[in-house]
């Protein structure tokens, strides 16, 4: 993880699991910035291996380019290193009941020349504060809860109480082919602030609690504290991460 005035990354245990299975990542480097949160399930630490395979992997390929990410390239250097974490992932869990069913969610945005690439697979999510100080979020959820919605079968309201809301319909390392990655491409222009973070954010803060942190005067590393105490104050039922980069 690099720390600066333009970057953010953070990761909390909560106030109710006996371990952190999220991980977050950023780094700058060569006018690029690579920004990663995942969030690993599976118990007794094996999500936590998961999600440190994801991020090993995309740091590793990151800090190995020595030049400045064109879209075009940003594609194939997620759809390449998200493959082999997945494949490293699904591996290990074949070695033994204690890396069985493991894996991870994966949300990671690579910020290059002018314009951004975003991945997700899962439900951590991919949010930007646009040029008129909204926030929007840019990825969409692979969950069963959001498959209903999308089939009209529950409404938006309906989402946050449904007993299988923490279901997922997809994650990094539970195949041995990793399909329907989401991918999302974005000028640098359009926004403001890019905000990476897990579900144990997200689902204890509201969209607008969230702008209005993004939107103080705080210091990036200040509001990425910030984000993390509102989630611990409301429960801090689960693991939180956090990556914020400010454009």
């Amino acid at each position: 993880m690099e720390n600066s005035e333009k970057i953010i990354a953070l990761s909390d245990i909560g106030l109710r699991r006996k371990n952190n299975e999220d991980a977050a990542y950023a780094v700058l480097k060569n006018n690029s910035a690579l920004l990663l949160v995942a969030d690993g399930m599976g118990g007794h630490r094996k999500g936590e291996v998961a999600s440190k395979i994801v991020v090993d992997t995309l740091s590793l390929a990151f800090n190995q380019q020595h030049k400045t990410f064109s879209a075009r390239k940003a594609k194939r250097f997620f759809k390449k290193n998200i493959k082999s974490a997945n494949n490293d992932i699904y591996k290990k869990s074949l070695t033994g009941d204690d890396y069985r069913e493991m894996g991870t969610t994966a949300v990671a945005a690579l910020v290059g020349k002018t314009e951004t690439v975003c991945i997700s697979v899962g439900d951590s999510r991919c949010y930007v504060l646009d040029n008129d100080n909204h926030l929007e979020q840019i990825s969409k959820d692979q969950t069963y809860v959001q498959l209903l919605f999308d089939q009209g079968k529950i409404s938006k309201s309906e989402i946050a109480n449904h007993p299988q809301k923490n279901l997922l319909i997809n994650a990094v390392g539970i195949n041995p082919v990793l399909s329907n990655v989401e991918e999302y491409v974005f000028s640098n222009d359009s926004y403001k602030e890019l905000l990476l973070c897990s579900d144990g954010l997200y689902s204890l803060v509201d969209d607008k609690e969230i702008e209005n942190v993004l939107n103080s005067d705080l210091t990036v590393e200040e509001k990425g504290h910030a984000l993390i105490k509102k989630a611990l104050d409301a429960g801090g039922n689960d693991n939180i991460a956090v990556v914020i980069y400010k454009n």
